[in-house]
């Protein structure tokens, strides 16, 4: 039986990068949260609030809009009663 010839070595691993330089610490320290005096001219306004009624009343409102009305009247054409324009 033939000898089977040594694997080659290995290759040396790449050298390590250096390390990133530290991060500059900044020049001014950040200034302290600014407070909001009571009474001031800006202050939030609460909703007054509303019952589900209302609020149903107000979200129909909007998908009503893209409704499209059936024809309930007489039919004039032969299609019916169907909104397909012909």
């Amino acid at each position: 039986m033939p000898k089977m010839p040594k694997p080659q070595p290995l290759p040396e691993p790449p050298p390590t990068p250096p390390a990133p330089a530290p991060m500059p610490e900044p020049e001014m320290p950040t200034p302290p949260p600014v407070t909001v005096t009571p009474g001031d001219t800006d202050a939030v306004k609460v909703k007054k609030r509303r019952t589900k009624r209302q609020e149903q009343q107000q979200q129909s409102a909007g998908t009503n809009a893209l409704r499209i009305p059936l024809n309930t009247g007489v039919a004039k054409s032969k299609s019916g009663s169907l909104n397909i324009p012909s």
